[in-house]
């Protein structure tokens, strides 16, 4: 009797163990990407005013009540008027990802913990660190034409470097659709 249920108890672990690794397929054609995240994301966007005017920001962000080593997953994407990226190179493209590494940092009144140049499947992008008070957020963001794609995990600091950051940064892909 009790190796019986100790095998049920076994069973059920690993079920659990099994189950929790199921990260669901977020397939967004009309914002050209693909993320897998631990539970179906909730999609918004939001206008914000830049310095080459109004934007649509569209967020895709899943915040787990409870239960999760992070607190919050997100992939955010912007674009950008087309002209002003007609004749960009690579130092243009650097001082626009460096303008979102700072505006990041100073949004959340963070410390830059790391910054690293970045390629994604050929396009410029920057991975980044930033400690907050009581955790970090680790962004990867990539600049694709006039698309700034960013990914983002928030997490305690109780629970830094945990997994499930570089499962979900390493999940995201750019698809083409037409």
């Amino acid at each position: 009797m009790k190796k019986a249920f100790l095998l049920m108890a076994v069973f059920m672990l690993s079920f659990g163990a099994l189950n929790a690794q199921n990260w669901e397929k977020y397939k967004a054609e009309d914002l050209s990407f693909i993320a897998y995240y631990p539970q179906e994301p909730e999609r918004t966007v939001q206008k914000v005013n830049t310095a080459v005017g109004e934007l649509d920001m569209h967020m895709i962000m899943h915040a787990p009540a409870s239960g999760d080593d992070n607190a919050v997953y997100s992939v955010i994407r912007s674009d950008y008027p087309e002209e002003q990226f007609t004749n960009a190179d690579e130092e243009y493209n650097a001082t626009v990802l460096d303008g979102a590494v700072n505006g990041a940092v100073s949004n959340v009144q963070g410390k830059l913990e790391f910054d690293n140049k970045v390629k994604f499947n050929g396009y410029p992008g920057r991975s980044i660190k930033i400690a907050i008070q009581g955790g970090f957020i680790y962004i990867n963001a990539y600049l694709v034409e006039n698309s700034m794609f960013i990914t983002q995990v928030i997490c305690l600091t109780a629970n830094d470097e945990n997994p499930s950051i570089k499962r979900f940064l390493d999940s995201f892909e750019i698809i083409k659709t037409k």
